[in-house]
């Protein structure tokens, strides 16, 4: 399967704002509120794409 150039970055993309996501929960030991202002998103913002891509905060708590 050959991608475009424009799947490729949108894939590109969605997987950094992933891994950004995860950083700052995990800097925020799964505090959504405190991630997002981390991060410069709205709470519902973050609350979606976590979502999305499957990122469950309580993962990040305490442990």
């Amino acid at each position: 399967m050959r991608l475009s150039l424009k799947e490729i970055a949108d894939r590109a993309a969605a997987e950094a704002e992933r891994q950004a996501i995860c950083l700052a929960l995990r800097a925020t030991r799964g505090n959504k509120s405190e991630a997002a202002r981390l991060l410069r998103v709205d709470y519902k913002t973050l609350h979606l794409k976590a979502k999305r891509y499957g990122i469950e905060a309580a993962e990040f708590r305490a442990s």
